[in-house]
């Protein structure tokens, strides 16, 4: 006999998933398209892509918070270890 409908997951579209993280559908699409969101778990057609909760949930759990750029704290953790300091009588650049 089939499986019970109980069984299914409902399924998330860029909108759902914008709204769990706290960002706009835009972003999401953008994440998706520059590789930083899982691939979707079904695709229906090329513009209708839909992803299990476990897999965004998982995605969530593991991506980077806002102002997790990694180059901006390898400036800053260089200028706390003085490391490129400025010459003597140069005013210190601005780290972000």
């Amino acid at each position: 006999m089939g499986e019970s409908i109980d069984n299914f997951e409902p399924l998330l579209d860029y909108t759902d998933i914008a709204n769990l993280a706290g960002i706009s559908p835009h972003t999401v699409r953008s994440y998706r398209h520059s590789g930083h969101l899982p691939d979707p778990d079904v695709q229906t057609s090329s513009r209708r892509p839909r992803w299990k909760p476990s897999t965004v949930r998982a995605w969530l759990e593991n991506r980077p918070g806002p102002g997790a750029r990694t180059d901006l704290r390898r400036k800053r953790e260089q200028a706390e270890a003085g490391e490129d300091s400025p010459e003597e009588g140069q005013p210190p650049m601005a780290v972000a």
